[in-house]
């Protein structure tokens, strides 16, 4: 056969008579595959003259608006053993303003990484087909601004209904939100996901009690929560979409000589280690944090190899788990 340089994983998968995911398995994980399509792809690569760089580490990048967020700890873990079980490498960034297009530069003329992995949205679909146009993206925790780009998420919305549907079941009836900024898919959806939820119990909602935070800070969130519970008409729930923010306002209860859950229930987000220091422990929305970074190491890293993207939206399951502060 005529020696290709550019030969792919596809050619090799369909003269060899097996799936690009198998191919790609001979290549990066051989002791997974049955020794007879072992050898069938072997004598495929072996005639096209074609020769894998094995044991070469390859690049991607997973970029972050902040690193405080105890939230990403996970995330970032389950992307990088991922990605090294594939002999990747995940660099990480940090985006100062992701709202600034600016921000960006950088990826546009650098030819260092092979894909990328966001976890905050882009100011905008052009900036993002200019992007798509040197990498392949994933988005993670983040619903994409364009179909052609895959994304692994949780339901938001459907979490939020059900952490506002426990709080109502336990007899809260003034339920406050505690939310960031609507720039992100997750807290929009989170929000609507309570507005819904208490329309259809026919409780009230109250917009003195739906906060939004600049950031996911703790101090800014203490501040808001003293000035949400302070108000001549208190909630007697709070449900908050971080658990960072779930502690400022045990925090400020305590300040105010409130008790939880007996004079406000708090309900949390994430199932971070921070719902076991506070005190009390904190009731929390638990989404599988290890695996949305798997899945997107694995989801970016089968664009590269060519293996088919059997969806382009992975939704994983979350959980409600009771602690002391309802």
């Amino acid at each position: 056969m005529t020696i290709s340089k550019g030969t792919t994983i596809q050619q090799i998968a369909e003269l060899a008579n097996v799936s690009t995911a198998t191919a790609s398995r001979v290549i990066n994980q051989p002791e997974t595959v049955k020794p007879e399509t072992l050898r069938r792809v072997l004598q495929v690569m072996k005639e096209l003259n074609y020769q894998p760089k094995q044991n070469i580490t390859r690049l991607l990048l997973a970029t972050f608006p902040n690193f405080t967020n105890p939230f990403y700890s996970l995330c970032i873990r389950g992307m990088q053993e991922a990605a090294r079980k594939r002999n990747y490498k995940i660099y990480l960034q940090q985006i100062d303003d992701p709202t600034k297009t600016e921000s960006y530069d950088f990826l546009l003329d650098n030819h260092l990484f092979h894909g990328i992995i966001f976890t905050h949205p882009l100011p905008d679909k052009q900036l993002l087909d200019l992007i798509l146009i040197k990498h392949p993206v994933v988005m993670c925790s983040q619903y994409s601004i364009s179909d052609d780009v895959p994304c692994v998420v949780i339901d938001d919305y459907a979490a939020a209904q059900n952490a506002v549907s426990y709080l109502i079941s336990i007899g809260k009836k003034r339920i406050a939100l505690m939310n960031s900024q609507q720039d992100y898919s997750c807290s929009l959806y989170r929000e609507n996901g309570y507005l819904d939820t208490l329309k259809e119990a026919g409780l009230p909602v109250y917009p003195e009690f739906i906060t939004h935070v600049n950031d996911v800070d703790y101090s800014l969130a203490l501040s808001a929560a003293l000035n949400m519970l302070s108000g001549k008409v208190r909630p007697d729930a709070v449900f908050c979409i971080t658990d960072v923010f779930a502690s400022a306002v045990i925090k400020a209860a305590g300040q105010l000589g409130l008790s939880v859950p007996e004079d406000v229930a708090v309900m949390g987000f994430d199932n971070v280690a921070l719902c076991n220091m506070t005190i009390p422990t904190i009731s929390t929305v638990s989404q599988p944090m290890y695996q949305l970074g798997w899945q997107s190491s694995n989801l970016l890293i089968d664009q590269l190899e060519g293996i088919p993207v059997v969806s382009k939206r992975i939704v994983l399951n979350t959980d409600i788990i009771v602690r002391k502060s309802t």
